[in-house]
């Protein structure tokens, strides 16, 4: 596998749904491509802000030096983000992507309409990757009604996902971040390993 591209709605969704499994496709030789859809921009959370949410954002692609590209999202006029799924967004987000042999996208089941926004606008642009992987990721997994079907044995790299999700900490907690963790050792058990992270497979062409 040489390339792989992600596509996430926000900074820090790549860290936590699967950035352990990424550095391990690095590990083994693959190229990493970042697509965050949602800029950072003006926040409701009083501990947040534009430039909080830009400089963790960047502390967290310097760790991992993961290529990334954001997305110029059009703001509301109060300078919250307006990502919306139409042509002109579509037409934009489609000089953003780039070939690749696997693609990560956002899963439709998402709570979050940023996320199954970027879920709609991402899979059209993607139909020439000859594999797709829909995330699970935390929080949202817990109402998913599609199981999955992938785990990445991750035990090796957790440390290194680890370091990434505490860039975020205007966001996610300590507690947080151990939800995280017990999210990924019960995918883990699926598996017989200590920590995994989970996808279903939505495409897999076979010559």
């Amino acid at each position: 596998m040489n390339k792989v591209l992600v596509v996430t709605a926000h900074p820090d969704d790549m860290e936590i749904a699967c950035s352990g499994t990424l550095k391990k496709l690095e590990y083994s030789g693959a190229e990493i491509i970042s697509i965050v859809t949602v800029c950072p921009s003006a926040e409701v959370n009083k501990n947040r802000s534009k430039e909080i949410v830009e400089q963790e954002l960047y502390s967290s692609y310097y760790k991992s030096q993961f290529s990334l590209k954001v997305f110029d999202t059009d703001l509301h006029p109060n300078g919250r983000p307006n990502l919306v799924c139409d042509n002109n967004t579509m037409s934009r987000l489609n000089n953003l992507i780039t070939d690749c042999d696997l693609a990560i996208i956002p899963n439709k089941e998402d709570w979050h309409q940023d996320h199954r926004n970027t879920h709609q606008l991402i899979l059209p642009l993607l139909k020439n990757v000859p594999e797709i992987w829909i995330m699970h990721s935390w929080p949202y997994h817990k109402n998913y009604t599609v199981q999955p079907n992938i785990f990445v044995d991750i035990t090796d790299y957790f440390a290194f996902k680890r370091n990434l999700l505490d860039s975020y900490g205007s966001y996610l907690s300590n507690k947080d971040i151990d939800q995280i963790a017990l999210c990924n050792q019960f995918w883990g058990l699926q598996t017989n390993t200590q920590y995994a992270e989970a996808f279903s497979l939505l495409k897999r062409n076979v010559n």
